[in-house]
């Protein structure tokens, strides 16, 4: 597979769905807010990778957040060869976008649902 999916269905206009490697749960230090934070490769230069929240009219049971990676002019100058210029690590606050039992974030080949208590929140 080639790691980028189908168009997202989120507030990513134009976005890709894309593979990622590690999505997980922090907290911010002197912050009282839950984060997501997201992990992976790049499908090749020239791209920018967002959380997207897709939109509900209520709140689900697991709200869906996809990854995904937009394009983004590059200047002409800016060449690399470095494999760690493809590597991404994305982090979006949670507050209002979590669903009754938690969120689901959504990469090209994988799906991960990540359960949220009221007391995490």
């Amino acid at each position: 597979m080639s790691g980028i999916a189908g168009s997202s269905l989120s507030g990513a206009s134009n976005g890709q769905i894309i593979d990622f490697e590690r999505a997980e749960l922090r907290r911010v230090p002197f912050q009282d807010s839950l984060y997501l934070w997201v992990s992976g490769k790049l499908p090749g230069p020239g791209f920018e990778v967002k959380l997207a929240p897709r939109y509900y009219y209520g709140r689900p049971d697991y709200w869906d957040i996809e990854v995904a990676a937009v394009t983004i002019p590059a200047p002409a100058n800016d060449v690399t060869d470095s494999d760690t210029a493809l590597e991404f690590e994305r982090s979006v606050p949670l507050a209002g976008i979590t669903g009754i039992r938690g969120i689901t974030v959504i990469g090209a080949n994988r799906v991960k649902q990540i359960e949220i208590s009221d007391e995490s929140v």
